[in-house]
């Protein structure tokens, strides 16, 4: 009887041993769990980056954990990012907690459609870089969303120095808090206020700002002739706010040289150019010369020595009537008049 309740006590004394063992296995065994708590801008933005931040948490009893971010199409990684990530020794020990924050910066494409996207995260204990058998997958969903949109500017009228620009919202997405502006430019400056503001402006919707421009030569600056195409464009910038409350700014150039051939910007504060001169050189020494034949002509009236002038033309015509003046009525009406006031 006695050995019987002995071998039962035994039994009874290694099955609790036992169930104690797996309890205390389970109880301190490295079992964390992982979890995105973090996402700058979301959604997120296709062609610009977007901060990620995950927490590893109950991370008591193991011996270092690795996290390898493996991102696909429309993510990649930041250049200056490692895909791997580590932490050493037992988070329980002091100077450790039981969370860990691993953050991330990927770059969505610029071509990436609206909508859910998985990216995948592994993870294992231990500072192996080896994800290839030891490693735990987990798949999170980032969510992505078109919230930009994009601008048409188009000159619309000059009126001396005012010049009228059409912005269109081309692109799918209003844009809140629109101001357009002309920035600082080589050929170009305001005169007055260099920003209008338009306020919000939908998808498809237009607006039309004016601005008085004065010519902005520095030095080495040339005039039309000699300009090339990149110098004869207007730099119009449109700033707004996005979808998520981000303040966008878009720059567009507008192609004067239409309106440079044809003629119509007439005045240098508007174009910013001196239109060419078509007088050549010797033109302008036309012009003096026939500004020092007047001076000369009016210095010999002066002095009355077109008097002279005048016996010496009316001796002329009637040497050429054999001298009896027969034919001098051929002279001509200013001689002649001449002649007969003297008659008088």
């Amino acid at each position: 009887m006695k050995n019987k309740l002995f071998i039962l006590i035994m039994f009874l004394t290694t099955v609790l041993f036992i169930s104690l063992k797996f309890i205390s296995a389970d109880t301190y065994s490295c079992s964390p769990t992982m979890k995105l708590v973090s996402q700058d801008p979301n959604p997120a933005i296709p062609d610009s980056y977007v901060k990620l931040v995950f927490e590893v948490s109950n991370l008591y009893n193991c011996n270092g954990y690795s996290v390898k971010l493996n991102p696909d199409y429309p993510f990649s990684l930041d250049p200056n990012s490692n895909p791997i990530q580590t932490i050493g020794g037992t988070p329980s020990l002091v100077g450790y907690t039981s969370d860990w924050m691993v953050p991330y910066k990927i770059r969505i494409a610029k071509d990436a459609l609206e909508g859910d996207y998985e990216l995948k995260l592994f993870y294992h204990e231990g500072s192996s870089s080896d994800f290839s058998t030891l490693a735990t997958e987990n798949d999170f969903n980032i969510s992505i969303m078109d919230v930009q949109t994009s601008f048409a500017a188009v000159l619309q009228d000059v009126s001396g120095m005012q010049v009228s620009i059409g912005i269109v919202n081309t692109g799918k997405n209003t844009a809140n808090s629109l101001i357009v502006s002309i920035p600082p430019q080589d050929n170009f400056r305001t005169t007055g206020t260099n920003e209008q503001i338009v306020g919000n402006l939908a998808a498809g919707d237009y607006s039309i700002v004016t601005f008085s421009l004065t010519p902005a030569f520095s030095r080495n600056s040339t005039r039309v002739g000699n300009n090339s195409a990149n110098n004869q464009l207007l730099k119009v910038k449109m700033d707004y706010t996005d979808g998520i409350g981000e303040r966008r700014n878009v720059t567009q150039e507008i192609p004067l040289n239409n309106l440079l051939s044809s003629g119509n910007l007439t005045l240098t504060g508007v174009t910013g150019f001196t239109r060419r001169n078509t007088s050549s050189g010797i033109s302008k020494w036309w012009y003096a010369i026939i500004i020092v034949l007047a001076i000369v002509v009016t210095f010999l009236i002066y002095k009355g020595y077109h008097k002279v002038l005048i016996n010496r033309i009316k001796n002329f015509y009637e040497k050429k009537g054999r001298g009896n003046g027969k034919n001098s009525k051929t002279a001509p009406n200013w001689v002649l008049a001449e002649r007969t006031h003297k008659k008088k």
